[in-house]
């Protein structure tokens, strides 16, 4: 079974290598899914509890990227490379971590997986 959540975060940066304007200061209201494979527990009848994925993806990512400049955390920020980082940060704690979605705009996305 597949578990996903929702969350949302504000954050500015720019693409240091980008030939258009993403090479300008810009920000975004980013949106993550998050997404744990596993085995319902029988005595839980759940993967995790929500409030427990909650406070590891709050503490481990929104609270170092909400409203920041990502630069300062990712150099070069693509949509791609946050990816990365958000996985990096997340796949510790949350070992059934199976696949990240970060949303720049309603429009662009990149699905991570994992290395």
């Amino acid at each position: 079974m597949i578990l996903r959540k929702e969350y949302w975060f504000e954050a500015a940066h720019f693409i240091y290598n980008h030939p258009g304007k993403c090479r300008n200061l810009h920000g975004h209201s980013y949106k993550l899914f998050v997404l744990l494979e596993g085995q319902v527990n029988p005595e839980t009848g759940m993967i995790i509890d929500f409030d427990d994925l909650s406070k590891v993806v709050v503490e481990q990512v929104i609270s170092k990227l909400d409203h920041r400049f990502l630069n300062d955390l990712i150099p070069l920020s693509t949509a791609e490379n946050i990816s990365v980082w958000i996985w990096e940060q997340l796949k510790p704690s949350l070992p059934q971590l199976c696949q990240i979605e970060v949303y720049e705009t309603t429009d662009n996305c990149v699905i991570y997986r994992g290395a």
